[in-house]
């Protein structure tokens, strides 16, 4: 009895975390919807905002740069292959006007061999293969709590043997199986 009433706490400790955790992961999601996405521009429009002033920094890494407009927002833009242009839109823009100039900066592309996009999967579906290691847990408590205790088997064979269902011989064979 005591054994049942531990694996039904176990249980619902089980089940407790994965509602926590599934909280967690909605939670998670509810805020990423919520945080405004990163605006893509065209090439064009980086060139013609940096050209008006608008652009208070540019940070290039590898092809993408993004760029911080003097309200504070971002915007993302691809760059084409071996470009000079943005460098020198920067340069004749800082020149025109040196009392508000616009930073640029250059990053080393990520070190990863396979890239972040990837690595961001992969974190994106850590919390679902938490849940499902989970409920696979949850799945084995419940077979395990559903599995008579080898005492309760025993105490069957014993009135089974009682009422002459099975003989003694079989009674002993049974309990050794059950213990061994």
């Amino acid at each position: 009895m005591a054994n049942r009433s531990a694996e039904f706490g176990l249980l619902r400790g089980i089940l407790l975390l994965i509602l926590l955790v599934a909280l967690g992961v909605a939670l998670l999601y509810a805020y990423r919807a919520q945080s405004p996405s990163t605006e893509t521009v065209s090439y064009g429009q980086l060139l013609t905002e940096i050209q008006s002033g608008q652009v208070r920094a540019v940070t290039v890494e590898g092809n993408r740069a993004t760029i911080t407009l003097s309200d504070g927002t971002k915007q993302q833009a691809t760059l084409p292959d071996q470009d000079q242009t943005l460098a020198r839109a920067v340069s004749d823009r800082n020149q025109t006007d040196p009392a508000h100039p616009i930073g640029l900066r250059y990053e080393q592309s990520s070190s990863l061999g396979f890239g972040v996009a990837p690595l961001a999967v992969l974190l994106g579906l850590l919390p679902v293969l938490v849940i499902i290691a989970l409920i696979l847990l949850t799945a084995a408590a419940f077979g395990r709590a559903r599995a008579p205790h080898r005492y309760e088997l025993l105490a069957r064979l014993a009135d089974l043997r009682d009422r002459g269902a099975i003989s003694e011989e079989e009674f002993e064979r049974e309990k050794r199986r059950v213990l061994g």
